[in-house]
Order: structure tokens, then sequence, then C-alpha cells
């Protein structure tokens, strides 16, 4: 019982965690499209994640002097390709967002602060998430379709590596300095 006492921050952090990821995991993410008011907002959610990663991925493209273009907002068709390039949800990185929201709703610190360092920490995430897209266009157009790039586990590695570095900001900003 005194092991709980002395690390009740720590106990209260991994449970509120706990509790967050198994709501997100275990019922949220299977279910939502069942349910009828969330569902509506987490479609716009997933649409306007889409878009926000579809559109400057294709202008980067094009800025690079690829030809690009978007097809039913869910393909980018490249000029030099005989195929598109198709994000599905799963490739929105949502589950990384997710981790990093519930690590900082989780971990103590001030309300106000989680109100721009989340939004932050989203954005950082799409830029890596866009940073893939354009890499998995750009190696589908030198290398083929034959050639195996696995874009979804380098976003995992460099979202996660991300995630951790932010996490690390947020506990430095808001760790107490222990007592003398």
């Amino acid at each position: 019982m005194s092991f709980l006492k002395e690390n009740k921050e720590v106990v209260s952090f991994l449970l509120k965690l706990t509790v967050l990821c198994g709501i997100y995991f275990w019922w949220f993410a299977p279910n939502v499209w069942q349910l009828p008011v969330i569902s509506t907002y987490y479609g716009h959610f997933i649409h306007y994640t889409l878009k926000f990663l579809i559109e400057p991925s294709v202008a980067i493209l094009n800025f690079m002097g690829y030809g690009a273009v978007i097809v039913n907002l869910r393909e980018i068709d490249m000029f030099d390709l005989e195929f598109n390039a198709h994000i599905k949800n799963f490739c929105l990185g949502v589950d990384m967002m997710f981790a990093l929201t519930a690590l900082i709703v989780s971990f103590p610190g001030k309300w106000i602060d989680r109100f721009w360092f989340i939004p932050l920490g989203l954005l950082g995430i799409q830029m890596i998430n866009i940073a893939r897209i354009v890499g998995l266009c750009l190696a589908l157009v030198h290398w083929g379709h034959g050639g195996f790039v696995d874009h979804h586990d380098l976003f995992n590695l460099f979202a996660v590596g991300f995630i951790f570095l932010m996490f690390v900001v947020w506990v430095n900003r808001h760790k107490k300095e222990p007592a003398l």
C-alpha cells in the first residue's frame, strides 16, 4: 500500500492512459462508424484530416515537377504512373494522433498549455505523414509498383519518435521540482 502512496502520480498517469487507450482501441475505433451522432463528427474529422494530407502532398509533388492530381479525394494520380496511390483511413495517422493526445492528457500539466501543445503535436504528426505520402509517390515513380517501400512502418517509426520527443518536452515543462 505504501508503494501506491509513494508513487501516486505515476500510478494515476498509467491508470488514466490505460483507460483512455482501452476506450479508444477496444471500443471506439472498432465501433465508431455504428455510433449515430459521433460517427458524423468523426466522419468530418476523417474528411478534413484526409484533405489536409492529400492536398499538401500533391502540391509538394507538383512543386517538385512531378505531375499529380487528386482523384476522388482518396487517390493521387501521378502522370508518370499507370496506377494511382490510394489513401485509406488507416493511412491518416489517427492512432498516432490519439496516442500523443492520450499521453498529454494523462500526464499532469496546465490545461491551457494542452490547448496549444496538442494541436502543435498533431500538426507535427501530419507533417510526417505528408512526407510519407510524398516519399511513397516518389518511390513508386522511381522504383515502380514492384519496388517495396514499407511506408507504414517507416511512418510509425518516425511518428513514434516524434511523439516520444513531444512527450519528453511536455514532461520537462511540467515536472515538479523535488522538495529540498
